[in-house]
């Protein structure tokens, strides 16, 4: 299995996860009980996870650098979105919950970085039917 594959499933589990059971990780700040709009938040990064995950391992089963390398780059994308986003949110969440939530989502940016790092040292197959010039 290709490691953007492996990277791919972990992503759609952790997506599932915060899909089906968005409480526990919101319970960890201890501050409060999860509110409605908490819990549709944690479902909704649950969704993108889930199709950052599955659209990555279609992408890595298909053979397709390119595309492995595409859905990689928006995961990273999305994960980078992520650190800034929970840094500037310290005034409004708290010192610590943002420092969490920002080291989790760096645990993502470093293995995308990875990834996509071995990604990059990849070369497309040509198309079936064409030939290279090498």
């Amino acid at each position: 299995m290709a490691m953007s594959e492996r990277m791919g499933w972990v992503r759609a589990a952790v997506g599932a996860a915060l899909i089906v059971a968005p409480g526990p990780p919101l319970r960890f700040s201890n501050r409060e009980p999860p509110t409605g709009a908490s819990l549709l938040l944690l479902r909704t990064i649950g969704i993108r996870d889930l199709v950052l995950g599955f659209g990555t391992v279609a992408a890595s089963r298909s053979g397709s650098v390119s595309d492995a390398r595409r859905w990689t780059t928006m995961a990273l994308a999305s994960d980078s979105l992520d650190v800034a986003a929970s840094l500037a949110s310290m005034r409004s969440i708290g010192k610590r919950d943002s420092l969490v939530a920002a080291a989790m989502a760096s645990v993502f940016v470093v293995k995308d970085v990875y990834v996509l790092r071995a990604l990059l040292g990849s070369i497309d197959e040509p198309a079936e039917g064409t030939t290279s010039s090498a």
